[in-house]
Parts: C-alpha cells; sequence; structure tokens
C-alpha cells in the first residue's frame, strides 16, 4: 500500500506545476496546534493551478482535503495519508468594483472585511474578527452577532464533483446555520458579495465593537479551533457545558476554559486526541443532563472513525 502510494505521490510531483512538498507537520498549519504529518502539502497560486491539481488528484484517486487557516478542525495525530491543498499568491485576491466585491478562497476574511471598510462597504462588519478564508467561511456560512457571510452573497464559482467549473447563486445554494449542503463537495474557485454604501467611520466603528466583544469572550491567548460545537435550538452550548459544571475540565493538554466554555483550548501540548476525548466527555455529560445532543461544528480530518461520537 505505502508503495503504491509513494508511486502515486511522484506521479503528481511529475504532473503538477503548483508548489508541492512532501512529509509535512500540519500542527502548524492549524490554530489548534495538533495533528500529525500530511504525506503532500500542495500550495496552489493560480486557479489553473488548482483546478489542474484537483485533476490529477482524481486521475491518480489520492485522497485530499481542503485547508484554509486550519480553524474550526481537528487533525488527528496519525496526520493525513494524503494530499493537503493550501492555496496562496493569485487565490487571496481581493477585488472591488462599487459595491460589489470578489474574494478568491484563500482571500482572509479579515482582509475582506477591511477591504469592505476602507471602501465605505457595509455589510460584514459582523464577521470581524473571525479567523479563516473566505472559502472556509462559505463551507460553513460562518457567521457572529446577528450577520452570516451569506447575507450579501451574490454567487460562488465553484469547481464541482465533476471537475466542471460553474456558477452558482445565493438561491441555488439552502444556507442554514453554520451550514451549506451544495458546497460540501465542491472547491470553492471565487465569490461576490453585494454590499451597501456607507459611513466609513461608522463601519470602523462597528468592526471594532465586534472585535472588542470577539475579545472579552474567547480565550484568544491558547490555541483553538473557534466554537467545538453549533448552537442548539433555543440555547447556547456554552451555557449547557457551564451548568453540567465542566468548566475548567481537563483531559490532558486539553482544556475548557473558564471563560468561554463553548470553545475549547490547547494548554500544554495536547493531542488531538485528548482534544477528541475531551468533546466526548462534554458531550456525554451535556445529553445526561438535558438530554442535549450537541452538534459538532469543528470537522475531524484524518480520522478512521468519527472521533465525536458517543453511545447514549
Amino acid at each position: 500500500m505505502k508503495q503504491l502510494l509513494d508511486t502515486r505521490v511522484d506521479e503528481l510531483i511529475a504532473r503538477c506545476p503548483c508548489k508541492l512538498t512532501t512529509a509535512v507537520q500540519i500542527a502548524p498549519l492549524t490554530t489548534f496546534r495538533v495533528g500529525g504529518m500530511a504525506r503532500v502539502l500542495a500550495e496552489p497560486s493560480t486557479e489553473s493551478e488548482l483546478v489542474n491539481l484537483l485533476v490529477v488528484l482524481r486521475d491518480l484517486e489520492l485522497p485530499y482535503f481542503y485547508l484554509g487557516l486550519g480553524s474550526n478542525i481537528l487533525v488527528s495525530d496519525h496526520g493525513f495519508k494524503g494530499v493537503v491543498i493550501r492555496s496562496r499568491g493569485e487565490l487571496g485576491r481581493i477585488e472591488v468594483s462599487g459595491s460589489i466585491i470578489k474574494a478568491g478562497p484563500a482571500a482572509r476574511l479579515l482582509m475582506l472585511t477591511t477591504c469592505a471598510a476602507r471602501h465605505s462597504l457595509t455589510g460584514l462588519e459582523q464577521l470581524s474578527g473571525i479567523p479563516g478564508t473566505v472559502a472556509g467561511a462559505l463551507f460553513m456560512n460562518a457567521g457572529a452577532y446577528g450577520g452570516e457571510i451569506s447575507d450579501h452573497l451574490v454567487d460562488v464559482r465553484i469547481v464541482s464533483r465533476d471537475l466542471s467549473i460553474q456558477v452558482m447563486k445565493k438561491s441555488d445554494i439552502a444556507f442554514g446555520y453554520r451550514s451549506a449542503p451544495e458546497l460540501r463537495d465542491v472547491i470553492v474557485l471565487s465569490s461576490r458579495y453585494e454590499l451597501i454604501p456607507g459611513d466609513r467611520s461608522a463601519i470602523y466603528k462597528e468592526m471594532r465593537r465586534v472585535w472588542q466583544l470577539r475579545r472579552e469572550k474567547q480565550p484568544i491567548a491558547f490555541p483553538s479551533a473557534g466554537s467545538i460545537f453549533k448552537r442548539p435550538p433555543g440555547d447556547y452550548a456554552g451555557r449547557l457545558i457551564e451548568e453540567a459544571g465542566l468548566k475548567g475540565h481537563r483531559v490532558g493538554g486539553a482544556v475548557v476554559p473558564t471563560a468561554h466554555a463553548g470553545i475549547f483550548i490547547n494548554d500544554r501540548g495536547a493531542q488531538a486526541s485528548e482534544i477528541a476525548e475531551l468533546i466526548r466527555k462534554v458531550r456525554s455529560d451535556v445529553y445526561r443532563k438535558f438530554a442535549v445532543m450537541l452538534e459538532n461544528e469543528i470537522i475531524p480530518v484524518g480520522f478512521d472513525v468519527d472521533p465525536f461520537q458517543i453511545h447514549v
């Protein structure tokens, strides 16, 4: 099996013009700072390089995972036995035309919100401070404080499962709370947003307010992946976790912080297995106490089985 994989990787290197690095440690590429090795890290910098890479990966039947800034994921201690894709270069470009902003998949949300403010365009302020890329935010319909990235979306250019390039209008995607089902198995090439002209000083003021809220509520001094769980209907995961007496609970280096129970932290060099065990513990205790099954927002990568599954 290893020899077959090595042969396919050699062919991948021969056929792909984008930057490829073998045997890469994934932990430094994630906000949780955990995870083993990736067999290959591919870093396409143009749309043609990205599409070509996807074609070769299909031909060679190599598994791949698209990585943004590494938030909202938990990578196995055993790593990922395939190709991790991290776009860069031109794929991080942001363009403004009137009230329309076009963003590449690798563009950071921070740059998108700042660019909108600089051009006196309002509508994205609630996304201020959310870590990640535009593609990652679309994949999970990221949002906070009453706003979501889909609110002002016009359309998305994607590479579909059959590797054709298509344009999906906002109405083609059934956006929900932290979900965008139609984007689950596609690769984003670019997306466009129609914003509203506004007062630049007021926009910056709102962005600072949102930033301050995030700083007050989230343990930014420690590595974390953001919210571990989706918000249960009519309630908050953090409240349920606190009421279950789990604030401060620790499994190795994985901790439920006292500041915000819904965002677990990596303290003292946690392993992915410890974080997964802590997630299972919290889900189990909350279910036993409140009969509420917390749904994971964080995505597992490289695990053979669901690491968050509990039996009730």
